[in-house]
């Protein structure tokens, strides 16, 4: 009843997933890419249950994120001291610029170029 609710207030940020995939199936074997890189996140030691809701009805499997994407982050993460250490000032949710799965940069940079801190005028 809870996934239904949440599913139904979130249909706007579930996405359609290819297919019935079994309950018990491993992501990672069709998704490997988001295991893989220079810095991977902690949290793909575990199931992907912790961030995402799948619920398949009939053929068709739906996949959300388990809450709002401004908020995921700080299920886990202390937000207070990851803005207290963060250096570029932050205007959006952490995902708009680190990977939540795994990323080719270190701290989970989408872009090497965010590494870079904007000069003080």
């Amino acid at each position: 009843m809870l996934v239904s609710l949440i599913l139904m207030c979130g249909s706007l940020w579930a996405v359609e997933h290819p297919g019935v995939v079994s309950k018990d199936a491993e992501c990672s074997s069709c998704h490997a890419n988001k295991l893989t890189g220079k810095s991977v996140h902690s949290a793909m030691a575990t199931t992907c249950a912790v961030c995402h809701i799948a619920v398949t009805q009939g053929d068709m499997m739906t996949v959300a994120l388990s809450m709002p994407k401004e908020k995921i982050c700080s299920a886990c993460h202390d937000e207070s001291a990851a803005l207290r250490q963060h250096l570029p000032a932050v205007k959006g949710s952490c995902v708009d610029c680190h990977d939540a799965h795994s990323s080719e940069h270190t701290m989970l940079l989408r872009n090497v170029a965010q590494l870079s801190i904007p000069k003080k005028k």
